[in-house]
C-alpha cells in the first residue's frame, strides 16, 4: 500500500504538472477555454493512467481493478486538494479575478440555458460573496468526483497484466 500512496502522489504532481501546462497554453494560444476544455478531461486521465503504468510497473505487471480504483481516487484526491489550494491561496491572497471570471462563465451558461434573471442574479450574489474556503472544497470534490469517473473507464482498460503468458 505504500507504494500506491507514492505513486499515486507522484502522478498527481504529473496531472497537476499537465494541467498547469494546460491552464498556460490555452490564454498564450488566444483560445476560448470552452473550445478546448474537455482536453482537462484527457489530461487528468492520463495522470490516472501513468499512476495505473507506474503501478503495474513496480508489481511485475500486474494490478486489479480495485487496486487500479484505490489508484486513480489517490491521485485526483491529491490533485484537487492542491488545485482547491492553489486557487484558495490566490483568491484568499493575491487577487479576486478567479471569483469575477467564475460570476462571468456561470452567467455567460446560465443565460445560455434561458434561466430567469432574478436566478442569475442570486448565482451571481452568491459567487461574488463566496469565501474562498467554499472555493476550495469545491475544487476538491468536482476534481475527485470528475477523476473517479475518469478512474472507473481508465482502470477497466490498465487492470489487465501485461505480461503475455497470463491471455
Amino acid at each position: 500500500m505504500k507504494h500506491m500512496w507514492l505513486i499515486g502522489i507522484k502522478s498527481g504532481v504529473i496531472t497537476i504538472l499537465g494541467l498547469v501546462a494546460y491552464g498556460l497554453i490555452v490564454p498564450m494560444l488566444g483560445l476560448p477555454p470552452s473550445l478546448l476544455g474537455s482536453l482537462e478531461y484527457i489530461v487528468s486521465a492520463l495522470g490516472i493512467y501513468s499512476g495505473h503504468y507506474y503501478y503495474k510497473a513496480a508489481n511485475s505487471g500486474c494490478m486489479t481493478y480495485k487496486q487500479g480504483l484505490k489508484l486513480g481516487l489517490i491521485i485526483s484526491a491529491f490533485t484537487g486538494l492542491v488545485n482547491g489550494l492553489i486557487f484558495y491561496l490566490h483568491t484568499k491572497y493575491t487577487d479576486d479575478f478567479l471569483i469575477t471570471h467564475l460570476s462571468e462563465r456561470t452567467q455567460k451558461a446560465l443565460q445560455q440555458r434561458g434561466a430567469a434573471e432574478a436566478t442569475i442574479k442570486e448565482v451571481l450574489q452568491f459567487i461574488q460573496h463566496m469565501p474562498p474556503i467554499l472555493l476550495l472544497l469545491g475544487t476538491f470534490f468536482s476534481t475527485v468526483l470528475v477523476g473517479f469517473a475518469l478512474t472507473l473507464v481508465v482502470a477497466a482498460f490498465s487492470r489487465h497484466p501485461s505480461s503475455p503468458q497470463s491471455h
